[in-house]
């Protein structure tokens, strides 16, 4: 949500200096890139003489360390899920936590050098992490080498992992009251007792009121049909033409929209099937009007990611989740379950029962739709600037 400009503080002339932000994440998953983004941008809404940078912390660190924290878990939870659920659930309990022992710490002291003289030379006043990895590097470098610098973590999960656990924080930003229960007992370990619930933090343009009907007639939408928003970039192309297959037999009307980033195009006999059973569809590639599609939607199939899923929540857009990853996306899943905004699917086969149950179920639709924005929380992202900035709350008109 953007700041009115009248809500801005005229920095220059007060002779304050524009801060020097640093925002660090690690490309293991697009979710924390895609939350220090939407800080930035927020950054820019509200402050735009800050200095902002924004890196990758994998680009710091030797290739062979950068490649497998990049690709390793996608490779390991697409292919060996239950090897995954064992790697996250080993010492997944807070209550048995322990912090890093001594060859912890040597073994990451000579891979994290570059990106410490990095932070040495830029000598940031703030650095925001996504990423547990770079959390705790950006607390050594504060305990280190500059105290002054104020170090922020943005826990981009609605369930907590003890890797999460990285001394040196000046403020931790969880996604829910939950988190921050949870957390508060580990705040010597932190080094702070300023843990804010504030959401997962997404693009303003989530957020922004749109013109829906304007939006429906530039898609096409047919007004007698519910339309169904399939986010398939992490399902895998077999997992897409096994959805799309299945969806064939709803007794509901409905039309699809698929987003399917690499996996795209799709195949014709899919397409001839769903022509077969009446569905209208429209497929994508990579776009960059998810928002739009977002707004347009009545139901998303999806995978547990944390920031896809609160982008969904900030446009009413219940959720209909397949196959979660074992570790972080089960908690996920099971956080959207209890509070009413998803079904999940674990067998294709009853998809369409999922799918047609909430779409003719009286209410049920609309029951999930005010819920989802209930607890969505789109100003994440402002919040968490203003907190760190020490800048006055935006002030609510109406």
């Amino acid at each position: 949500m953007i700041a009115d400009k009248s809500d801005l503080i005229n920095h220059k002339d007060q002779k304050v200096k524009p801060p020097k932000i640093v925002l660090i994440y690690a490309s293991a998953g697009a979710g924390h890139h895609s939350a220090c983004a939407a800080i930035k941008q927020s950054i820019q809404d509200l402050r735009p003489d800050a200095n902002v940078l924004m890196i990758d912390i994998l680009d710091y660190m030797p290739k062979v360390i950068s490649k497998f924290y990049s690709g390793g878990y996608i490779w390991v939870v697409s292919k060996y899920p239950m090897l995954w659920y064992l790697i996250y659930e080993t010492g997944s309990d807070l209550s048995a936590y322990k912090p890093q022992g001594f060859w912890y710490r040597i073994f990451w002291r000579p891979i994290l050098r570059q990106f410490f003289r990095y932070l040495k030379k830029e000598k940031p006043d703030y650095i925001i992490s996504s990423h547990f990895l770079s959390s705790w590097a950006a607390g050594k470098y504060k305990s280190k080498y500059d105290n002054s610098c104020r170090v922020s973590t943005v826990i981009t999960d609605y369930g907590v992992h003890p890797v999460w656990i990285a001394p040196g924080q000046d403020i931790v930003f969880v996604p829910t009251e939950q988190l921050r229960e949870e957390l508060i007992p580990f705040a010597r370990y932190l080094g702070t007792e300023r843990i804010e619930p504030v959401g997962i933090p997404i693009h303003p343009s989530f957020s922004r009121a749109k013109d829906i009907q304007a939006l429906k007639q530039k898609f096409q939408r047919d007004p007698k049909r519910q339309t169904i928003l399939i986010l398939g970039g992490m399902f895998g192309s077999r997992n897409i033409e096994d959805i799309l297959y299945w969806l064939g037999g709803c007794k509901e009307p409905i039309q699809l929209i698929m987003v399917a980033g690499k996996h795209y195009p799709i195949s014709e006999r899919i397409k001839e099937r769903l022509v077969e059973h009446d569905i209208n569809y429209e497929f994508f590639g990579y776009i960059d009007f998810m928002d739009e599609l977002m707004a347009i939607s009545d139901l998303a199939i999806t995978k547990a990611g944390a920031l896809t899923t609160t982008e969904c929540l900030a446009n009413g857009l219940p959720l209909v989740i397949f196959k979660p990853y074992p570790g972080q996306e089960v908690r996920n899943c099971d956080y959207f379950l209890e509070q009413g905004v998803a079904v999940r699917v674990d067998q294709l086969s009853g998809l369409c029962y999922k799918v047609d149950s909430i779409l003719s179920a009286p209410g049920c639709l609309e029951r999930m739709r005010s819920r989802a924005h209930e607890i969505s929380r789109p100003d994440s992202s402002e919040k968490i600037v203003r907190i760190l900035l020490d800048m006055p709350s935006r002030i609510k008109q109406g």
